[in-house]
């Protein structure tokens, strides 16, 4: 998690909250990082975000093959296919 917007723009927004400094010698600051998903400050810097770094992303994230499963089949505790209509329903006592 990081204290600060990993936006590299989020200090481009003039809101009055990013100002900080003496009279006579402002500058924008970047915001502290909030509940999106610790790295961003709002929805927008979030989204400027992942626009700047997808290429990244995409690297370090591959893509998943096609996936499949058998017909009227669901996978057991022991990671195995079953049949559902062969399936073995525990007795109710």
């Amino acid at each position: 998690m990081y204290n600060h917007c990993q936006n590299p723009k989020c200090h481009h927004y003039t809101t009055t909250d990013r100002v900080r400094g003496p009279k006579g010698n402002k500058v924008y600051v970047t915001r502290n990082a909030t509940t999106y998903f610790g790295i961003a400050c709002t929805l927008h810097c979030l989204n400027e975000f992942w626009h700047h770094n997808r290429q990244a992303i995409k690297r370090a994230i591959p893509e998943l093959p096609k996936q499949s499963r058998p017909f009227n089949t669901y996978l057991n505790e022991n990671n195995e296919w079953v049949d559902i209509n062969k399936a073995v329903v525990p007795e109710m006592r």
